[in-house]
């Protein structure tokens, strides 16, 4: 029989039941986490990042209620190394996924795997052959979903929402990892009239924006002028603002739902492309800041807003900056640090370090080309040709002119860091071969020869 102090608990505990909010998530929840990465976007094009044409609102409007690494860079030049270190922390000598053969080893800790043993809902909706799950992506997801890439000016993120926003219903009660990828600002440049309306002025010329055509001007078979290479951006520039478009009809979604509270949002990109800044387009064959400077920004979980980090940052830091802010343990062996106290702790200034860009393809040999970069200095070396080069970042952005003559002692220096790094690399584990279909796809987006 029951004392009167169980009955009195029992009632208690009833009575807690009815409480509004018991029995929710509270604030101190686990943060439900959404991860955006897209495919080519360059952080110059971007309004925030001083771009003068209305490409970015949506992302202008993010960053501005939440925190802008002004300075990111990626580690590789082409997707699917890039993608690999986004979501390992780990460079790509590390976790060895340089080329087309290879997949992510099974011993190697991912965000998805990670956030799934802490108890978070998993899914990934993607947008690129290059995110296969045969690349080894799908582990740790308990949803994996690739919507195959086209080249019509529709895109394919009204579809990724539609999937993003169903599954997100289905989840909406529980703690949930969701990562979206989008191809949309990929070759072909491709947009709906009423974007190139808006950013194609009158243009006489050949250029079409066509992957194959770019293509054919790597092979020689195409020139192009400057009318050509501004042409090319007006497109380009028209793909960014109808896929912010299609992400503000998202966040919208979001909002309406109050699937906002208690939710990361970061947004980012694998890699830039490049029109001819230093004699090449497209993407994947060089480290110059065109290719591997990228948007990264955090927003939600009461970060601060309108915060601009000016800090030179990479892609393998997102990695461990999702788990902290997750509370979850962050592996050792990586290769990214916690960008966390860059906003926590004021005057926090970081040790100093080097960042390495890598992973080429599609060369004389794939990844010849290598990069090194501390703080406003960075210097490129070519495995085949053994040249070096050095620029200043802060007086030459565009890295024209370089400087190694004068900096000898730095130049050693950088080097010697790249080479110790270069000597570290980890042997790749082989994925099953390709299909006859995929060869055919990734010679046409120009990742085979």
């Amino acid at each position: 029989m029951f004392s009167f102090s169980h009955r009195y608990l029992v009632v208690f505990m009833v009575v807690l039941l009815f409480v509004p909010g018991c029995g929710k998530k509270t604030s101190t929840s686990k943060p439900n986490i959404i991860l955006i990465s897209i495919d080519t976007l360059r952080a110059d094009f971007l309004g925030c990042h001083g771009y003068p044409r209305p490409t970015s609102p949506t992302l202008d409007k993010l960053a501005s209620k939440g925190v802008l690494f002004e300075d990111a860079s990626s580690p590789s030049p082409w997707t699917l190394p890039a993608h690999v270190s986004l979501l390992s922390g780990l460079y790509p000598s590390r976790h060895s996924v340089k080329d087309v053969q290879t997949k992510i080893s099974t011993d190697i800790p991912t965000l998805a795997s990670i956030l799934s043993r802490h108890g978070y809902a998993t899914a990934a909706i993607v947008n690129s052959l290059l995110l296969d799950e045969k690349f080894g992506f799908g582990r740790g997801f308990d949803h994996y979903s690739r919507i195959p890439e086209t080249g019509d000016a529709v895109g394919c993120s009204p579809a990724i929402a539609a999937e993003a926003m169903d599954w997100l219903l289905k989840n909406r009660n529980q703690q949930f990892f969701l990562f979206l990828h989008y191809y949309d600002v990929h070759s072909d440049y491709s947009s709906l009239p009423r974007y190139e309306d808006q950013f194609v002025g009158p243009y006489f010329g050949m250029a079409d924006g066509t992957t194959n055509q770019l293509l054919q001007f790597r092979k020689g078979h195409v020139k192009l002028n400057e009318n050509d290479v501004k042409h090319l951006t007006d497109l380009y520039a028209a793909s960014i603002r109808q896929l912010d478009d299609e992400l503000e009809k998202f966040f919208s979604f979001l909002r309406k739902r109050k699937m906002l509270d208690n939710t990361l949002i970061v947004v980012t990109s694998d890699h830039g492309e490049e029109f001819l800044e230093h004699g090449g387009v497209l993407h994947g064959r060089t480290q110059f800041q065109e290719l591997i400077h990228v948007p990264l920004i955090f927003q939600g979980l009461n970060l601060p807003r309108g915060r601009r980090v000016e800090h030179m940052v990479s892609l393998v830091d997102v990695f461990p900056t999702v788990l902290a802010l997750a509370g979850v343990g962050v592996p050792s062996a990586i290769d990214g640090v916690d960008l966390s106290p860059l906003w926590r702790e004021r005057g926090f200034e970081p040790p100093m370090r080097f960042i390495f860009a890598e992973a080429d393809h599609n060369n004389k040999k794939d990844d010849i080309k290598r990069a090194i970069r501390q703080q406003r200095y960075k210097l490129h070396y070519d495995i085949l040709t053994d040249k070096t080069q050095l620029y200043d970042l802060s007086e030459d952005p565009g890295e024209k002119v370089n400087i190694i003559s004068e900096h000898g002692d730095l130049s050693k220096l950088l080097f010697k860091r790249l080479k110790d790094f270069m000597s570290d690399e980890k042997a790749g584990q082989s994925r099953e071969v390709l299909a006859p279909e995929e060869i055919q796809k990734l010679k046409a987006l120009g990742y085979l020869q």
